[in-house]
């Protein structure tokens, strides 16, 4: 059984790139929860079946590389929840790509979809978060820690997630918001398991420390509670959930 945190009934929470993956799975729990979810997404596909399958989602489409875009996306999407006190920026992409093929253009995409937005769309809610003396949990990723190849784009937006964490914990502090990392391991989301073959399984079941795969929901789990009162006292800090890999 999950456990039910009271206190987060009837907050309204953002979640970005909330239609799929762990995104969706924080979503669900949040709206067991009671609370309000107010999405963002590229995909209207997943994030209207979302809306229509979640009580208490309204889902706005975003791209976020588009800042005044997903500001405006966030004002209306205000309209319908009330102002934002609990915001996850979870938003991203692990594309594949080759040291020797990156292109600045690239890069800057990269780096838009992976880091800038989780700056403006904080910036945009910031006045609710102080005002519902909210929390932030922005998702990190272990493959910088691994050092993965293929990945350098993406490896480097994440580790700055931690470093913007840890700053944005004293900017928000003395208004009374709590701001954590969320950092998971290979994440079994239907787009990992579509791209998953039988021996890349086999070598992170032997690298985790505990057995099985790692589902959205274990990573949810982790980033409801860092939204509730329970956490009350933690920010500034990164949580790992990866099976003990790293």
């Amino acid at each position: 059984m999950s456990a039910l945190y009271p206190d987060l009934a009837g907050r309204v929470a953002l979640v970005t790139g909330g239609a799929d993956g762990i995104g969706r799975a924080t979503v669900m729990a949040l709206a067991r929860q009671g609370a309000r979810c107010l999405v963002l997404d590229i995909d209207a596909g997943k994030g209207e079946r979302l809306a229509a399958e979640a009580p208490g989602v309204v889902f706005r489409r975003a791209d976020l590389r588009d800042v005044a875009a997903t500001v405006a996306a966030i004002r209306d999407g205000e309209q319908a929840t009330g102002p934002v006190a609990l915001l996850v920026n979870n938003a991203g992409h692990d594309e594949r790509h080759a040291f020797t093929e990156v292109t600045p253009d690239y890069w800057d995409d990269r780096l838009a979809v992976n880091l800038r937005h989780f700056m403006f769309v904080t910036q945009a809610v910031a006045p609710g978060l102080r005002a519902g003396r909210g929390a932030v949990v922005n998702l990190a990723s272990t493959s910088w820690m691994q050092g993965a190849v293929n990945l350098i784009a993406y490896t480097t937006a994440k580790s700055a997630v931690i470093g913007f964490t840890r700053s944005l914990a004293r900017e928000l502090g003395p208004g009374g918001v709590r701001v954590n990392a969320v950092t998971p391991g290979w994440v079994m989301t239907e787009r990992q398991r579509a791209a998953a073959t039988a021996e890349r399984l086999a070598r992170a079941a032997e690298r985790q420390a505990l057995p099985g795969e790692i589902l959205p929901e274990d990573v949810a789990a982790m980033i409801v509670f860092l939204l509730s009162g329970e956490a009350r006292m933690c920010t500034g800090q990164n949580f790992i959930v990866d099976a003990g890999v790293v």
